[in-house]
């Protein structure tokens, strides 16, 4: 089973609209209206990553649903990480921006495009100098205990 933050975003109390509040005085994409809640998404998202390379080889598990904002944050940085692995591109700032132009975003999350920028980079920062992600270091690392209860044991059937 996918890994999903038990944040889902945040809506502006101002003008309604949906956002990710991915640091401190995050400001609405939509009126610039500054919120105190926030999430260290980035560091989230990281932590999400290891536990779904571990467990599904790669970091866009195939059941994703995307239910609120952050899924959909989230899945789309867990695709561009798959791509970005399988295409080492020379310079990664310009593979990030050219694989977010490619995203279609449904009415009213039109926002979440700057935002999802930005958050990519971050999580980029902290992606290239965890060891974590160098060679097989998350394959080669054992499962985490908590992760053996998300795949559990097929049922043994009495014959």
């Amino acid at each position: 089973m996918p890994i999903h933050l038990n944040y889902q975003g945040t809506t502006c109390k101002k003008c309604g609209a949906e956002f990710i509040a991915h640091k401190k005085n995050c400001q609405c994409p939509g009126c610039g209206q500054a919120t105190e809640e926030f999430c260290d998404f980035a560091a989230q998202t990281i932590a999400t990553m290891k536990d779904h390379k571990q467990l599904y080889g790669n970091y866009f598990p195939e059941s994703w649903f995307s239910g609120s904002a952050a899924d959909l944050v989230q899945g789309i940085i867990f695709e561009l990480f798959d791509n970005l692995e399988a295409e080492k591109p020379e310079d990664v700032s310009v593979f990030i921006i050219s694989q977010l132009a490619e995203v279609g975003w449904e009415d009213g999350r039109e926002g979440l495009a700057g935002q999802t920028e930005q958050i990519a980079l971050e999580v980029y920062e902290i992606y290239k100098n965890d060891p974590d992600f160098h060679g097989g270091n998350l394959k080669d690392r054992p499962l985490d205990p908590k992760l053996n209860s998300l795949n559990p044991e097929p049922p043994a059937f009495d014959n």
